[in-house]
C-alpha cells in the first residue's frame, strides 16, 4: 500500500523553512554566507560552523541584519570532537537540527600554502596541499555527516546538502588556463587535482549516504555549482565562458534558490541526486 505523505500540496508551504535549524559548514565563506541568507530568508535559523575570526563576525552580522537570526561556532571541521561539541550546543539551544549544508572547502582563499604551491602542476604538486584538500573537502564532509546525521535520524527527518562541483562531474578544462594562438596570455592558476578528486568523492559519498538513510527519513543530496564571477581577469572570463553554453559565469546569488529547494519539502522525493547548476557546461 502506498504510504501517506505529509507534504503540503502548496508550493509556498513546501518551500517554507520556518522553525527549522540549518547548520552550514564553511558558513562564513564566499558561498556559505549566500547559503545562510537563502535559508534564513525562507524562515530557517542558520548556524554557521567555521574557523572563526573577523570573517565569522562579519557573516553573522550580515545575515542577522537582513533576517534577524544567525548563530556561529568556531571550529575545525576536521576535528570530530569539536564538531560534536558544537552540534551538542546547537541541539541544547534549539532541540533539533533539520538541515546540514556541507560547504566548507579548501580553496586558494583558505589554504595557507602560497599560490605557487597551491597551483603547482600535478607532476610537481605539493603532498601537504593534497592531504589538506582531502582532509577538509572530503573527510570534513564525512565527519559532519557522521556527527549531525544521528540528530536527524532520531528525529526521523532531515535534509543534508553536500556541496560538490561541476569539476567533480567532468574534468576541469585545462585549456582555459593555457595561452592560445588568439592572443590569450594564459593564467598562473588552475583547478588543482585534489579539488576535482574530492568533489567527485563528495558526490559519491552523497549517493552512499542517501541509500543508507533513505528509509529513516534523512535525505542526502549534492549540489554542484560552476565558477562564480569574482572580478576575474576579463580574458579568463571570456575563455571560460566559451566552455559554457550560457556564455558566462554564475552570479554570486544565483545558487540561493537551489539550496532552498534542496533543504525544503519541495524536494521531499529527492535523495541521492547531484543537482548540477553550471550554465550547461557539463552538457558538452
Amino acid at each position: 500500500m502506498q504510504p501517506e505523505t505529509s507534504v503540503s500540496p502548496s508550493v509556498k508551504t513546501q518551500l517554507d523553512l520556518s522553525g527549522r535549524v540549518a547548520v552550514i559548514t564553511g558558513g562564513c565563506g564566499f558561498l556559505g554566507v549566500q547559503f545562510a541568507e537563502a535559508l534564513a530568508e525562507m524562515g530557517a535559523f542558520p548556524v554557521l560552523f567555521d574557523v572563526g575570526g573577523d570573517a565569522m563576525d562579519k557573516a553573522v552580522a550580515q545575515v542577522s541584519a537582513q533576517f534577524g537570526q544567525c548563530d556561529a561556532h568556531a571550529l575545525d571541521i576536521t576535528d570530530k570532537a569539536a564538531l560534536q561539541a558544537a552540534t551538542d550546543a546547537v541541539v541544547a539551544k534549539h532541540g533539533h537540527i533539520d538541515i546540514l549544508v556541507n560547504a566548507a572547502g579548501l580553496t586558494r582563499y583558505t589554504c595557507s600554502a602560497p599560490p605557487d604551491r597551491f597551483f603547482a602542476a600535478f607532476e610537481n604538486s605539493d603532498a601537504e596541499v593534497w592531504e589538506a584538500g582531502l582532509k577538509v573537502n572530503l573527510t570534513g564532509v564525512a565527519l559532519a555527516c557522521q556527527v549531525i546525521a544521528p540528530v536527524m535520524l532520531r528525529q526521523g527527518k532531515g535534509s543534508i546538502i553536500n556541496i560538490g562541483s561541476d569539476v567533480g562531474v567532468i574534468s576541469p578544462d585545462h585549456r582555459i588556463y593555457e595561452p592560445d594562438e588568439y592572443g590569450y596570455p594564459g593564467q598562473e592558476f588552475n583547478t588543482p587535482a585534489f579539488y576535482a578528486v574530492t568533489k567527485a568523492g563528495v558526490i559519491h559519498l552523497t549517493r552512499y549516504l542517501a541509500t543508507l538513510w533513505a528509509k529513516r527519513g534523512v535525505r542526502v543530496n549534492a549540489f554542484s555549482p560552476a565558477g562564480v564571477y569574482r572580478n576575474h581577469d576579463p580574458a579568463f572570463v571570456k575563455k571560460l565562458a566559451a566552455c559554457i553554453p550560457m556564455g558566462r559565469m554564475a552570479a554570486i546569488n544565483e545558487y540561493k534558490g537551489a539550496i532552498a529547494f534542496l533543504a525544503s519539502d519541495a524536494s521531499s522525493f529527492m535523495t541521492g541526486h547531484n543537482l548540477v547548476m553550471d550554465g550547461g557546461r557539463t552538457c558538452w
